[in-house]
């Protein structure tokens, strides 16, 4: 996670912290084992400073801190070209669970957790999305850790309930889920029915989240998300930013 203090007007600071992990050969974690991100066809030359680099690249649409559009488990939801521009720029919303997950690799995020955090901090804004915080990004680079298995189905990592996402959904107040993890739906499951209750609903998810080390509140911040114009795009890789309650200088 990177952070840094920038000046807005009428003397503002806010600060910006980028919520991604960089894409990195060998390193970079896709659902599918056999899939990776790659970099290929490196290029040189003699240039105006003394040489031009060029290079190209290719991923999968759901590796690294990615983007699911409700398309990709729901065939007439929107696809990633189509999500309105409002829902992208949004009031960021921060639940921590990672003291309650404390490593445990089957821990499920229920609408108990959802209405505690209400309690403890008001109701959640409207034209929000849910950064949900399982303590997990630090394995991110470690397949192994990251994913608790080779291969589905003997995944196991946090996750949310069915219950979590359709009490989410019932808000309609929040336009998208995102965690820290591989996926909204727990290592173990084979039928991905969060991924079903939400995409009905026309939410997206953001996965591999990098929240390791974050100072996010748990709301007051704002959230810019930027995921690759895919045209008829299942989701891709995206760019979140956030930006911390504005600071009056003294």
């Amino acid at each position: 996670m990177m952070a840094i203090t920038v000046l807005l007007p009428r003397g503002n600071t806010a600060s910006l912290i980028d919520l991604c992990h960089g894409y990195r050969y060998g390193v970079t974690t896709c659902w599918d084992r056999t899939q990776q991100f790659n970099v290929f066809d490196v290029q040189t030359g003699s240039g105006p400073n003394g040489a031009f680099i060029t290079e190209s690249f290719s991923t999968p649409e759901h590796c690294g801190t990615h983007l699911d559009a409700p398309f990709h488990f729901n065939p007439t939801g929107w696809k990633l070209e189509d999500i309105p521009l409002e829902r992208l720029v949004v009031q960021g919303v921060h639940v921590n669970v990672s003291s309650e997950v404390n490593g445990n690799n089957d821990f499920l995020l229920t609408a108990s957790h959802l209405k505690a955090w209400e309690q403890a901090n008001g109701p959640l804004p409207k034209r929000s999305v849910i950064l949900v915080n399982f303590g997990w990004a630090h394995k991110f680079g470690d397949r192994q850790l990251y994913y608790n298995g080779l291969s589905e189905p003997d995944y196991r990592f946090p996750g949310l309930s069915i219950d979590a996402a359709q009490w989410i959904v019932n808000t309609g107040k929040v336009y998208g889920v995102g965690v820290d993890g591989p996926s909204v739906d727990p290592g173990w499951s084979t039928t991905y029915e969060v991924h079903g209750v939400l995409s009905k609903a026309n939410l997206y998810n953001l996965e591999n989240v990098a929240l390791n080390g974050t100072t996010l509140p748990p709301r007051g911040f704002k959230l810019v998300i930027q995921p690759v114009k895919i045209v008829g795009g299942t989701g891709g890789p995206v760019r979140i930013l956030a930006f911390t309650k504005n600071l009056q200088r003294v």
